[in-house]
């Protein structure tokens, strides 16, 4: 990405990379713990319905936040003072942001689903496996759609670190044409990821991230409507665990969609693709102590490459950008 990503020296922050740095280590901590959240929602309720809660929810925070938002600057003594200091939330973008907008939100509601129905299909490992993909889908597609370039190191950690990652779950992974239909949809997840990742990085020049996340949620429950409607199941949960959970989860998004678009801002979609290969090493780190799962030298070998690549790809002059 040297065409895109090379910009004046001077506009330069070490302090915002590191910031970007700590808010996807952040989001990895929390989606870590995800699966014990979605389980817990899937005792009472449909993974859709999960799916649609989450997103309503994350939409009527957001949108009190909003109006929080517009009546403080509303109150303020100096407008043009303020519009100077922080950017303003842009509510109704032009209509080329709003069909991106549009993409990004089939992008985040279509890898949820087909990563959810890739599970009921093929096994674990090979949704882990194949979902880590990912960072080949968004260097390919950035490479391609946008015109972005790599250098050789930043390919060979993102190479690297994809190869740790199967190594993880290798011995659980199987070729089998019953799971090709499962497979398929653990492929189809990762493409969405990948997708959803580039878009929100073409969107940060244009929008603010609260604009962002806001048009992601409200798209994300239209959208699921429709899936509902032809789905059966419980809609909602019937106990107060259930909602507490939904309630989590809905602001789950808001946050992880927010330290997503904050890195980003910094940090190239390749790289933070690449970093949220992590995601597995906290899985089977929690697994292991909460769970008392075992973890074997196979394992520990994955840990090591993974974070061998991750450490390529952040020595890569490419994957931190100026402004």
């Amino acid at each position: 990405m040297t065409n895109q990503l090379e910009l004046p020296e001077s506009n330069y922050s070490p302090t915002e990379v590191k910031k970007a740095y700590v808010a996807i280590l952040i989001t990895l901590l929390m989606i870590a713990f995800m699966p014990i959240l979605l389980r817990i929602s899937g005792t009472s309720i449909t993974p859709n319905a999960t799916i649609f809660n989450r997103f309503w929810i994350a939409t009527v925070v957001l949108g009190l936040w909003n109006g929080v938002l517009i009546v403080k600057r509303r109150s303020l003594p100096s407008p043009t003072e303020t519009l100077q200091n922080s950017a303003p939330i842009k509510l109704f973008p032009d209509f080329s942001s709003f069909l991106l907008l549009l993409i990004l939100a089939i992008m985040f509601v279509g890898f949820q689903l087909f990563w959810a129905w890739s599970l009921t299909q093929t096994s674990v490992a090979n949704s882990e496996v194949l979902h880590s993909v990912t960072p080949l889908f968004t260097t390919l597609l950035g490479w391609s759609l946008f015109g972005q370039k790599f250098d050789r190191l930043f390919l060979s950690g993102v190479a690297i670190a994809l190869s740790g990652s199967i190594l993880l779950v290798a011995n659980d992974f199987s070729i089998a044409l019953d799971k090709l239909e499962g497979d398929l949809l653990a492929l189809l997840s990762a493409l969405f990821w990948a997708g959803y990742l580039l878009i929100v990085e073409k969107l940060q020049t244009k929008l603010s991230i609260t604009a962002i996340i806001t048009w992601i949620c409200v798209l994300g429950t239209f959208l699921c409507l429709p899936i509902l409607l032809v789905a059966r199941g419980e809609l909602f949960p019937h106990s107060w665990q259930g909602w507490l959970t939904l309630i989590i989860l809905g602001m789950a998004i808001i946050l992880v969609q927010g330290l997503i678009s904050y890195s980003l801002k910094w940090l190239s979609s390749g790289l933070v693709a690449t970093i949220l290969l992590l995601n597995p090493i906290l899985t089977s780190i929690f697994a292991w102590i909460i769970f008392s799962e075992t973890l074997n030298l196979l394992n520990f070998l994955g840990f090591f490459i993974i974070l061998l690549g991750i450490y390529l790809t952040i020595s890569s002059e490419d994957t931190v950008k100026s402004h």
